[in-house]
């Protein structure tokens, strides 16, 4: 990286995003596509904002939806364990939802993503809470059955069956630090009872009304049937909308649909065939192909395949994100970066527009007429509805250390007693989701620059020694240290970072003015007052850092065959919302 190079960026602006990355891998698609200004696209144009003319209406079309037809889809990453409750794999769940059911889920609708107010059932019918919110009874839905393969032989789901998952989670669950209060006192769940065959009762040690949003949390409590001598890692048995059919390591996964699930005519697709492809360049040429009707297509390629491909259909993503992953500082005893100057100064050191402009591909959109809006992300998301805008004034003195600033943070680095440029090493996995990569490399560019610090780079295998490194809440390795993050509510991501045995958690201990913030709020049975804490929880991070969240977001837009009807129209708080059953195959747009 030439030397001056970030700082050249910020004063001149005019920078192509190509050059933007040069040396750590480009994600921009140059002025190329804006010359599918005025391609059109088929039925496309008319939407609000949209001077392009590329875009279709999102529209849902469940009225005319039928039964039938296979759903031909990949995935990116491996199938680890198809145990739900053991699995850690965040990618993996996507590929165990269509199979198991967990008691609640997330609501869905096609007019604005929903809250805790429009969570439903799922393999319970209902739910209410006692007068102090300290306990939550659950009605299991009638009639509900098991796989009618061995070892489940279509057997109906009783409460014992809740029980023994449950005691399964509590024992050994990846995610049990998030309910089960015998792994973590913060956590509120003190026990189960089963008063009859279709009655779950869950007792609390605190008042805890959104306990219904990790019961729907798509990486918590699954309900699969207990049998110690059937291989749970490599097959499945469930009772959700499809039955996994075959599974192929490191191929394919296949899932037929489920004729008994309760909410029919659902899922419309009679087969998902889904691909393991590894390789994002083979997997974008097999969608331009067909052979996959959908992919999650990185913004560069967005306007060059759509005008490759006319037919296609190009919708706005239908949420800001809400999920961000972040950097954590080490909290090693002889780490620098326990002194909070320090990760001030790193923090201003990333340009956040031009991350955010870059990696969405901002620029290029606005200039070919679409609309985009850029975010940056607090210590939470910028797509949840508690989110504090870091460009305004709401998060009070600590919004200034969002803000691109060498020359102050040379200052607060020097102040701290340090020599710049302060040498510290960026840990980050270098064998899996090459998005994440490219954006290490290009944050570990920017951080380097100018002579404030020294990041070197420390790849990790994913598997091994990165897993090791993140659970080991700050004190497993060096400098700072990449971590994954789940699409989830306020509560539970700041649960998962702000307490000690959280599941993401940034820190062995307590972090002071936000720990205590962050139990406090998960007590609260008033909405107003709640929504008050998790703000105060997001200035004080602002003002202390114990991690960095990524830059920022601008929704962008998808990309899908016409005969993949209703998808992506359709907002949900989270994936176990199953949104995959509302898609159904159009033959006349085939």
């Amino acid at each position: 990286m030439e030397n001056g190079y970030w700082s050249s960026v910020l004063h001149k602006r005019q920078l192509t995003r190509r050059r933007l990355l040069k040396g750590a891998a480009g994600v921009a698609a140059g002025g190329a596509a804006l010359s599918l200004i005025g391609c059109g696209g088929g039925d496309d144009g008319g939407v609000e904002g949209d001077a392009s003319g590329l875009l279709s209406d999102a529209v849902d079309t469940t009225k005319q939806a039928k039964v039938g037809g296979t759903w031909p889809s990949s995935y990116a990453e491996a199938i680890v364990n198809m145990d739900p409750i053991l699995n850690q794999n965040s990618p993996t769940f996507p590929n165990l939802i269509p199979v198991y059911s967990q008691l609640l889920k997330s609501g869905i609708s096609s007019t604005g993503r929903p809250g805790a107010s429009d969570l439903t059932g799922d393999l319970a019918q209902s739910w209410e809470f006692n007068a102090d919110g300290t306990q939550i009874t659950l009605k299991i839905r009638p009639n509900l059955k098991w796989d009618p393969r061995p070892p489940t032989n279509g057997r109906v789901v009783t409460s014992a069956d809740v029980k023994a998952a449950w005691d399964k989670y509590a024992s050994v669950g990846a995610s049990r630090g998030e309910l089960v209060r015998a792994a973590n006192p913060d956590a509120p769940i003190d026990s189960v009872e089963t008063p009859d065959a279709s009655t779950v009762v869950f007792k609390m040690g605190f008042p805890y009304p959104n306990v219904i949003d990790g019961l729907s949390n798509e990486q918590t409590f699954y309900i699969m049937p207990m049998d110690d001598n059937f291989n749970w890692k490599s097959d499945m048995r469930g009772t959700g909308p499809y039955r996994l059919e075959s599974f192929r390591p490191s191929a394919g996964v296949t899932f037929v649909r489920n004729p008994d699930w309760y909410d029919a005519p659902r899922p419309y697709f009679e087969r998902l065939e889904r691909t393991l492809i590894s390789d994002y360049a083979t997997a974008l040429s097999q969608f331009k192909a067909q052979n996959i009707w959908d992919l999650a297509i990185r913004a560069e390629d967005v306007l060059a395949t759509k005008g490759e491909n006319p037919g296609m259909m190009l919708l706005p993503e239908k949420d800001i994100e809400f999920n961000a992953a972040f950097l954590n500082f080490s909290k090693a005893e002889d780490s620098f970066f326990k002194d909070v100057r320090v990760r001030r100064a790193l923090s201003m050191m990333l340009d956040r527009d031009l991350l955010t402009e870059t990696f969405y591909n901002v620029k290029i959109f606005q200039d070919a007429g679409l609309p985009v809006r850029l975010f940056w992300h607090s210590h939470l998301a910028a797509g949840l509805p508690e989110w504090l805008d870091p460009q305004g004034t709401d998060l009070g003195e600590g919004a200034k250390y969002f803000q691109y600033n060498p020359a102050e943070a040379k200052k607060l680095v020097e102040a701290a007693g340090l020599t710049t440029p302060y040498t510290a090493p960026h840990h980050f996995f270098i064998d899996n989701a090459q998005d994440e990569i490219r954006y290490n490399e290009v944050i570990n560019a920017m951080m380097s620059d100018g002579g404030v610090f020294n990041m070197t780079i420390d790849g990790m295998a994913y598997d091994t020694n990165w897993r090791a490194a993140r659970a080991s809440a700050g004190m497993g390795f060096k400098g700072v240290l990449w971590h994954r993050a789940a699409a989830l509510s306020a509560d539970v991501i700041l649960t998962q970072r702000y307490t000690p045995k959280g599941r993401n958690s940034v820190s062995a201990n307590p972090i002071p003015g936000i720990t205590d913030l962050v139990l406090k709020q998960k007590t609260e049975l008033d909405p107003k007052r709640r929504e008050a804490l998790i703000h105060e929880i997001q200035k004080t991070a602002a003002m202390e850092f114990p991690d960095m969240t990524r830059a920022g977001t601008a929704p962008g837009f998808t990309l899908h065959w016409p005969q993949l009807a209703n998808h992506n129209v359709f907002s949900v708080s989270n994936d176990s919302a199953k949104q995959f059953v509302y898609a159904w195959y159009d033959e006349s747009k085939a």
